[in-house]
């Protein structure tokens, strides 16, 4: 009992800066999900050809554009729809198109085979039962670009399946980095069957400002209170982080933190500028 008193003596007290939960994590958090331009358009595009049925989905960014947050969104999204049922894989296992078979047939809550066929021929079944339900299966698989040519065309064989009126009986959406885009150059036959392409690039200054506000209000800060985050902020936290949210969050994180340590109001543009000058290790010791 004295050690969780004691354990909460060093907890952040949130609740000084206004908000009931910490605002910045670098956690992928579908609440916390800003919207921005680009992303906006990847979710229209790529829900829409989900939902028409049209196949496979690409979305590329680089690290810290926020693809695992939009993986989680996507999966959050339509899991909890009776039309569909999905899957996500947050890292395909490495070597071979079966392992990768497995894997999705694991997260589907399907039995898990010792050959090809055998778990292809439990997707059919699966497949089957779903389409008497209604229901359309999605596939999600983050850190896409690590997949190799022999699971492509698994990936491949599930997306020739078809449901009994004829249309594609599995979705796929692919998120990586930018080389996902040259790999699938590999494997042509895959390439053809991508109905759309989205990419995610790091935020602008305008952006930058947007993102923090809205995880403050997420977080449960007033919009009625004082900007917590003064305008003469922004440009050199988007300096810092070249506008990259995931960088973004972690030096907000900080800044917040030390604004709890130093028992004051705002965070300002000199706040900012003295806080790397002092503190510039701040991303390693946070690894």
């Amino acid at each position: 009992m004295q050690l969780g008193l004691e354990f909460d003596r060093y907890r952040p007290d949130w609740e000084r800066l206004g908000v009931v939960v910490a605002p910045f994590t670098i956690e992928a958090d579908p609440r916390f999900m800003y919207l921005s331009t680009e992303t906006r358009r990847a979710l229209a595009k790529v829900s829409y050809m989900v939902e028409a049925g049209q196949g496979a989905s690409v979305i590329v960014g680089e690290i810290g554009t926020g693809k695992t947050t939009l993986a989680s969104w996507f999966h959050s999204r339509y899991h909890r729809r009776p039309d569909f049922v999905a899957a996500k894989v947050d890292e395909a296992p490495k070597r071979s198109g079966l392992l990768l078979l497995r894997r999705i047939a694991a997260e589907f809550g399907l039995r898990t085979r010792r050959a090809t066929e055998d778990q292809l021929n439990e997707f059919r079944s699966f497949l089957v039962e779903q389409s008497e339900k209604g229901v359309l299966p999605l596939i999600i698989v983050d850190e896409a670009h690590e997949l190799n040519p022999e699971q492509f065309m698994e990936l491949r064989r599930l997306l020739n399946f078809r449901d009994p009126q004829g249309g594609k009986a599995y979705q796929l959406i692919l998120l990586g980095r930018p080389e996902l885009d040259i790999n699938l150059r590999e494997v042509p036959d895959f390439n053809d069957r991508v109905a759309t392409r989205s990419s995610l690039d790091p935020l602008t200054p305008d952006d930058t400002k947007s993102l923090i506000e809205y995880r403050l209000l997420a977080a449960g800060r007033s919009a009625k209170q004082p900007p917590l985050f003064a305008d003469d902020a922004m440009m050199p936290i988007w300096q810092e982080t070249r506008g990259y949210p995931r960088s973004i969050c972690l030096l907000c994180l900080h800044l917040s933190l030390e604004l709890l340590a130093t028992n004051q109001l705002q965070v300002t543009g000199q706040f900012v500028r003295e806080f790397l000058e002092n503190q510039h290790g701040y991303r390693q010791a946070a690894e």
